[in-house]
């Protein structure tokens, strides 16, 4: 099993229409942008629910919409620990907990943990990538060619994780 390799990532494929975000807030606002187009997927990537930029309110409506609108839509999320996400009620996980069948939340294998890339995909076109979690740098782009990439390694850890057990439903 290979890491993803993040050397020179942001320079391959079409780079024309790529786009640097610089602050967090200008992550969060291209991720809540880009949320309210996806026609059936959803791919997120990341350390630990990122709650500075995937717990808000915007974010949590647009995907509540995105399953609602769209039968064949799934939101898959990756993630190497939820512990923060579970202190702090993040929306994402109490989204995934009553929309169980079209957003699943796994952990991802041992074997990926050190990937220090998180990203997030929507359909076959747009993501948005961080070469490194721990920092406020991306680039938001369209270029189909990287997010195959993204999306190729995405489902090969998918494959390997298991269901968070935090994300499930509980019914008493």
């Amino acid at each position: 099993m290979s890491l993803f390799n993040t050397n020179n990532f942001e320079r391959q494929g079409n780079t024309d229409n790529d786009q640097h975000l610089q602050t967090t807030e200008d992550v969060c606002n291209a991720i809540i942008n880009l949320s309210e187009t996806p026609l059936r997927s959803i791919k997120i990537f990341t350390p630990d629910l990122e709650r500075h930029l995937y717990d808000n309110e915007a974010l949590r409506k647009n995907m509540l919409s995105f399953i609602r609108g769209n039968r064949h839509a799934q939101i898959q999320i990756l993630v190497n620990d939820l512990t923060d996400a579970l202190n702090h009620g993040h929306m994402l996980l109490r989204l995934a907990q009553h929309i169980t069948s079209s957003m699943k939340i796994k952990i991802i294998h041992e074997d990926y943990t050190g990937t220090n890339a998180s990203f997030i995909t929507f359909d076959q076109s747009d993501f948005i990538f961080k070469a490194d979690s721990s920092k406020q740098d991306a680039f938001q782009s369209s270029c189909k060619n990287r997010n195959l990439k993204l999306t190729e390694f995405f489902i090969s850890v998918w494959e390997q994780a298991e269901i968070a057990s935090q994300s499930k439903q509980f019914r008493i």
